[in-house]
């Protein structure tokens, strides 16, 4: 699913990379595969090891809609925080966290094991699932070839990898995350994997207290990226109804596609190809960053405030 476009920014044209590795949107918990499913389904049904930050979403600003706010209006004034129109959504894996693809790696051969040595489908399949179905989860599911009371012991195979060995701790991400929470902005995760997965993901990370909730593949009922229907739910979970006022911070040029054409805003974050290594390019990126520690809300969230009376996208 190669998608090449040509930036009318500030970006050289170049090859740019393949779409979000396979196995993206069905990662889980590390787990002995012969752990009861039972046991991992209730424990997935449950967000108390989650500890959600005490949030709720701001009121609109005294200052009068649809002008520009100045950035003093905006970022507020001495103590007082002014209240943000935008709502920031992160993608997690090779997004928030990078390490050359390690995890991801790890994740692709576990699925192309139990794709070929548990449903006997042919090497390769798993990935034609994807560029077809946008995951190789959703795939599975859509050609019945793996069916709703097998989709745990799916994840628990795909994701039994230690990933406490390649990701740990960022204090520098931290500082970036903590300053954008208290410039008042409401941020979720939003990814296609499953939430136990991006429960341990954050802890290891240690910023698993900066964010309101997470939106993972099951809240959006299976619908991944590539499709406008994950955008909507995704939304409708955040309490956002303006498509305009959403931010969204991805490492997939195909995932930045689909948003930017829900009308998000939209920061590609990572500006090498995992397959090709070549510098990415991508039109419908609002913004590109290298890392997310380069993450500032002055200068990738823009600074308008939406009429009333301005309509939805559809």
């Amino acid at each position: 699913t190669t998608t090449t476009t040509t930036t009318t920014t500030t970006t050289t044209s170049t090859t740019p990379r393949s779409g979000p590795p396979l196995w993206t949107f069905c990662r889980g918990r590390r787990r002995k595969v012969g752990s009861s499913i039972a046991h991992y389904s209730k424990e997935t049904s449950s967000s108390s090891s989650f500890h959600l930050r005490s949030a709720t979403k701001k009121t609109t600003p005294t200052t009068k809609r649809g002008v520009k706010m100045s950035s003093k209006s905006r970022r507020g004034d001495g103590d007082k925080k002014a209240t943000k129109e935008h709502t920031i959504f992160w993608d997690l894996d090779d997004c928030l966290y990078k390490n050359d693809w390690k995890v991801a790696n790890l994740l692709t051969a576990r699925i192309e094991e139990f794709t070929v040595g548990k449903l006997g489908l042919q090497p390769g399949y798993a990935y034609e699932l994807y560029k077809k179905y946008g995951t190789c989860l959703k795939g599975m599911m859509a050609e019945k070839i793996l069916d709703d009371n097998s989709v745990d012991e799916y994840l628990l195979w795909a994701h039994d990898v230690p990933l406490e060995e390649h990701i740990g701790k960022d204090e520098k991400l931290r500082d970036v995350l903590v300053r954008v929470r208290d410039e008042g902005y409401p941020m979720y995760i939003f990814t296609a994997s499953a939430r136990h997965h991006a429960e341990k993901c954050l802890r290891l990370l240690g910023i698993s207290d900066l964010f309101i909730d997470i939106i993972d593949v099951r809240a959006v009922e299976w619908a991944t990226k590539h499709d406008e229907e994950a955008y909507e739910r995704a939304m409708a979970i955040a309490g956002v109804k303006e498509r305009e006022r959403c931010v969204f911070i991805d490492d997939s040029t195909s995932n930045i596609k689909t948003a930017k054409k829900m009308g998000w805003h939209t920061i590609l974050c990572g500006t090498k190809g995992r397959d090709c290594g070549t510098v990415l390019v991508c039109a419908e990126a609002n913004h590109i960053i290298e890392t997310a520690h380069e993450f500032s809300a002055d200068m990738h969230v823009p600074m308008f405030a939406l009429t009333e009376e301005q309509p939805n996208k559809k």
